[in-house]
């Protein structure tokens, strides 16, 4: 986990960069400079330069040798990854909360995820907004790894947070993906709700493998866009 192998000022700047990338500051097609940044913070590159090779290795920027570093683009293989990392770890610990319904653990999960249905049903009513309907899926399964209790889980998991969300984003704004993903999620809910470990593990999967086609299609026409003409 980085705040385990990162020293103070590569943490500072793992920070810095980072947050500027998931609160939007940063913008694709553009080229960022590790002197520049280290400017701005007030230290030294090379903190900067670690803090951009552990971002490049989270898969979040692309390095651009002797000139800086661009935001990554999401590929087919990044989204089936992603999919691939979130059906192992929460499909396990979706099936694990089932096993434990009558214990204290579960009943406080229980009502995580009811509080967060409750506000994902009021966004889908009132405003549709993709953004928050987003922020509001990721809580939601964040709950869920969060219960497992699994430092591995939870660190990987806080890893992919931002393609979980930005891939989240794209299929939300597709169709009736809201209302799909309200259904899915209550799905999941009521299968731990009645303990039945296997109907909660698959309604994960299902949960899952509705938006990957979308995700696919999205990025791959992405990747045509940018491709150069023959």
């Amino acid at each position: 986990m980085v705040t385990r192998e990162f020293n103070a000022l590569q943490l500072q700047a793992y920070k810095y960069i980072k947050t500027r990338i998931i609160d939007g500051t940063f913008s694709y097609n553009q080229l960022y400079s590790e002197s520049q940044i280290a400017r701005e913070i007030g230290i030294s590159r090379t903190p900067v330069r670690d803090a951009v090779h552990r971002l490049c290795q989270e898969s979040l920027i692309d390095i651009v040798p002797n000139k800086g570093f661009m935001l990554h683009k999401l590929n087919q293989q990044d989204v089936a990854e992603t999919y691939d990392i979130r059906s192992a770890i929460e499909g396990y610990c979706a099936r694990k909360a089932a096993l434990a319904r009558k214990t204290q653990e579960t009943e406080d999960l229980l009502r995580q995820l009811k509080g967060s249905l409750d506000i994902q049903q009021q966004i889908f009513e009132h405003s549709q907004d993709v953004a928050s309907f987003a922020e509001e899926d990721q809580n939601f399964h964040r709950y869920l790894v969060l219960y497992s209790g699994n430092t591995a889980f939870i660190d990987l998991f806080n890893q992919y947070m931002y393609r979980i969300k930005k891939l989240a984003c794209y299929s939300l704004a597709r169709g009736n993906r809201m209302l799909e993903t309200l259904k899915e999620h209550r799905r999941i809910y009521g299968a731990i709700t009645s303990g039945d470990s296997k109907e909660a593990y698959e309604a994960v999967l299902f949960h899952m493998d509705a938006p990957y086609g979308v995700n696919l299609e999205i990025v791959y026409s992405s990747e045509q866009q940018k491709a150069p003409s023959r």
